[in-house]
């Protein structure tokens, strides 16, 4: 018996341990948790990204252009006629003004021609007016006679004279009606002689006038290939001359800007340390060899001040204007195709991805639609967008 109960309290108390051992186990790993519950919670490392704030401005969009100053008018003098050089009244860099002698060709060999026939055309008007009183002197005579011929042919029809005598007064009229006829050919002749003479005088005298070469316009002389005893001849570049006091800016439009410049658009350049403006004035209607148009712009004498031939300068031609429009530098946009960009937004320190409207571009800076003017954009190169996504934690760098 007393075994048995020796048993029983063995057992007893092994079952006590037991549970009291699960009991503070149970505590143990309780506590356990609740430590861990109240641990801070890992979290991944933020991205870092670079920034720039929208903002409300105006966004002229421009190109710039390598453009050159040219005279409004140029000539190159060539000369008319084939002739020596006589003379030439002007160098390189002298001013010229309209109707100047410039240049004066040997017209010797002219004006010995021109000599000739005027000497012609007045001895043919003196044989003309001699021709001309034959003429006067056949007709009074020719009327005489035709009197006499008529009073003879009565006579005679009356046999008051011989018929004999009436032919003879009538032959005699026909003899001077012929040396009238005859008369008056030779004076046509003259007068038609004269005309041609007349008609090669004024011939050598336009010839003479190809001999004294006269400025167009009021100019500079900027190229002189002509001396005195120099042979000229028509298509043989004698000077140049610019016109100094009327001058454009000029440049080359190539094909892909053709939809956009367009005559009247402003254009700005730098000049004597300020910005001027103007407008294109004329496209020129078919392109150069090298696949360009060719732009003009004239420029007021304000505009031209300080200016000098030859000076190269960037023009910058505006396109259009975008006023009071959220801007955005260029680097922010995501191109997932030409029509939707993208842009990421950083709103509480997450990416919103986010579509936006392109209007226009100049100068690193885009105007958009889609962006309020205070967000946050990222800004990143081309293969940094691989590693951002919709939703990610950022921080700004």
């Amino acid at each position: 018996m007393k075994r048995f109960v020796h048993n029983g309290l063995r057992v007893l108390v092994v079952v006590v341990l037991a549970a009291a051992l699960i009991a503070i186990g149970r505590g143990l790993i309780l506590r356990k948790k609740h430590s861990l519950a109240e641990a801070p919670k890992y979290k991944a490392p933020a991205t870092l990204v670079d920034t720039a704030t929208a903002y409300l401005g105006d966004l002229p969009e421009s190109h710039e252009y390598l453009a050159v100053i040219e005279p409004v008018k140029q000539a190159t003098v060539t000369a008319r006629v084939t002739a020596t050089v006589e003379s030439v009244a002007v160098d390189e860099g002298d001013s010229v003004t309209l109707g100047q002698t410039i240049i004066t060709l040997d017209h010797r060999q002219t004006d010995a021609q021109l000599a000739s026939l005027e000497a012609q055309i007045k001895e043919t008007q003196a044989d003309l007016e001699g021709s001309r009183g034959t003429v006067a002197s056949l007709q009074k005579s020719l009327a005489y006679w035709e009197r006499e011929t008529g009073r003879d042919k009565q006579l005679a029809e009356r046999e008051t004279i011989p018929g004999a005598e009436a032919e003879a007064t009538a032959e005699k009229k026909n003899e001077v009606q012929g040396n009238l006829v005859a008369a008056q050919q030779k004076s046509n002749a003259l007068v038609q002689q004269i005309a041609s003479l007349r008609a090669k005088a004024e011939e050598l005298c336009t010839m003479l006038s190809y001999c004294v070469i006269t400025s167009p316009f009021a100019a500079v002389v900027t190229s002189r290939n002509v001396d005195s005893g120099d042979q000229a001849a028509p298509g043989k570049a004698l000077l140049v001359l610019q016109d100094a006091g009327s001058v454009m800016v000029t440049f080359d439009v190539p094909q892909t800007d053709l939809p956009a410049v367009k005559p009247g658009l402003e254009l700005s350049f730098q000049a004597n340390g300020e910005t001027r403006t103007a407008r294109i004035t004329r496209l020129y209607p078919a392109l150069n060899r090298a696949r360009m148009l060719r732009a003009e712009v004239v420029l007021a004498e304000a505009q031209a001040a300080g200016l000098t031939l030859g000076q190269y300068m960037t023009a910058t031609v505006v396109f259009q204007r975008h006023e009071q429009v959220p801007l955005i530098p260029v680097s922010a946009l995501i191109e997932r195709g030409l029509e939707n960009p993208q842009v990421f937004v950083m709103k509480d320190g997450h990416l919103e991805a986010r579509g936006v409207k392109v209007l226009g571009t100049a100068c690193e800076q885009a105007a958009v639609e889609g962006v309020e003017p205070g967000e946050e954009v990222v800004v990143n190169s081309f293969l940094g967008w691989a590693r951002l996504a919709d939703g990610m934690n950022v921080e700004a760098r």
